[in-house]
């Protein structure tokens, strides 16, 4: 086997990836989640289409879906099945070659486990109607499985070469709690969304006059002005880390100064997403679909600070 090869195949794990998780919010965003009332099957077949081979359509509780909205969901499947088709292939190479890459087989061992518990939570959020914290558990552990499956390929592409960047214990904990906070901060979101709260509170700097409503008063106006406070603290960490990095770690500044930037986009992405609810509802959608497309790059750059902490350059994409 060619030794770039294994690398290549979890580089293209890692797009499916990511396309299988911008699949997911647009069956989310589009209404599109219960469009397959049954799983693994949509409507007792593995191909529902046409809608004529049916009996009663896309009928469910009285809901008529779209061929489209189906279509979503049983692309957000197909594509989690390739997936998980991509990752059995890298265990079999993993297996063929045990001794080239046993440096890798705890991250496999973790990327498989979380693949295993995300095929469940997907069958929960339909057996669940799609309910917000099964939404929220879902995302939540599609990012650490994508996280977890970028290290996994960065364990086998450096092929057990290490060159750990020298840190004080501070900057250490300020990386990992930074990818913390973007995880979190994505959480929050997830439940935002699936809670159809994103347009509740109006203007960018309070929530019906208040910054913080009470959640007694407005449980979904809290979460809402949750999500900006925890995004507000993102901002904060990614300035103080790149700030700290530059004095403490400069290797890592590249990889800082970066994932600064992304955040700089989602903020940008959020407020116009934000103003798009009341002022220019036709793209509503696709921005909320853009925001959480780019929020997953930015989790995989704060997933990048960690990686570039303990393998240093050994085996990034771009050397």
């Amino acid at each position: 086997m060619p030794k770039l090869t294994y690398p290549r195949l979890l580089t293209i794990t890692l797009v499916f990836t990511y396309l299988l998780i911008i699949l997911g919010g647009a069956t989310r965003v589009y209404d599109a989640g219960m469009s397959c009332p049954d799983w693994p099957h949509c409507y007792g077949f593995y191909i529902p289409f046409p809608e004529a081979k049916i009996p009663g359509g896309y009928i469910v509780a009285g809901q008529h879906y779209t061929w489209w909205q189906v279509a979503l969901e049983w692309s957000h499947r197909a594509f989690a099945s390739a997936v998980g088709l991509l990752l059995i292939a890298a265990v079999v190479f993993q297996a063929r070659a045990h001794r080239l890459h046993r440096h890798a087989l705890l991250p496999l061992l973790v990327t498989f486990g979380l693949l295993a518990v995300q095929i469940g939570l997907g069958g929960l959020t339909v057996l669940k109607s799609n309910i917000h914290w099964s939404v929220v558990m879902h995302l939540g552990t599609a990012m650490l499985f994508f996280g977890a499956l970028a290290w996994y390929r960065r364990a086998v592409a450096s092929a057990g070469n290490r060159a750990p960047v020298a840190a004080p214990t501070t900057t250490k904990l300020l990386i990992y709690i930074f990818a913390a906070l973007v995880w979190a901060t994505m959480l929050i979101g997830a439940f935002v969304s699936s809670s159809h709260v994103g347009g509740v509170c109006g203007g960018l700097f309070s929530c019906a006059g208040n910054w913080m409503p009470s959640p007694k008063q407005d449980l979904g106006q809290h979460i809402h002005m949750q999500h900006r406070l925890f995004a507000t603290l993102t901002v904060v960490l990614s300035i103080v880390l790149l700030a700290v990095v530059k004095r403490t770690a400069p290797a890592l500044r590249p990889a800082a100064l970066h994932g600064h930037g992304m955040v700089w986009g989602q903020v940008a992405l959020g407020i116009a997403t934000l103003y798009s609810f009341a002022g220019y509802p036709e793209y509503y959608y696709p921005l909320s679909i853009a925001h959480l497309a780019w929020g997953t790059l930015v989790w995989l750059a704060s997933v990048g600070i960690i990686l570039n902490l303990h393998y240093g350059r050994q085996g990034r994409f771009h050397g």
